[in-house]
């Protein structure tokens, strides 16, 4: 049967029918990996998208660190120019006491009396930096 069909078809059709064949398989195998492709630059630019808004959230973030970071620190210079003044503040004060204290200790015995009560509590309440 194989000779009958060899007879009826000549050479050159079964030429074209194997090169017809093997034209639509590497048309096939181009059209499904053009499709691999475009679905495999769908899925990176989805990717794309998705890193692109994961990153513009942390620069956000970032800045707004960097905003309470730049707040911290001029909390912090407040704070030490507030302890330098309250330190300033405390040292003329104590200069004050010392004083104060200096004329009590070398005042003369005559002029030592009784005191009020409520007078030597105040006195006696006040803080001492001995």
């Amino acid at each position: 049967m194989l000779s009958l069909v060899r007879k009826l078809v000549p050479g050159w059709v079964w030429v074209a029918i194997i090169g017809l064949a093997a034209v639509g398989g590497l048309g096939w195998w181009g059209v499904t990996t053009w499709e691999a492709r475009v679905e495999e630059r769908q899925s990176l630019a989805q990717q794309v998208e998705t890193l692109e808004a994961s990153r513009e959230r942390w620069q956000a973030h970032t800045l707004s660190v960097m905003a309470q970071l730049g707040e911290a620190r001029e909390r912090a210079r407040q704070a030490e120019s507030a302890l330098a003044e309250l330190q300033a503040a405390l040292a003329a004060r104590d200069a004050d006491y010392r004083e104060i204290r200096r004329r009590i200790r070398q005042a003369p015995a005559e002029d030592d009396g009784p005191v009020a009560p409520v007078l030597r509590q105040a006195l006696e309440a006040l803080p001492h930096a001995d």
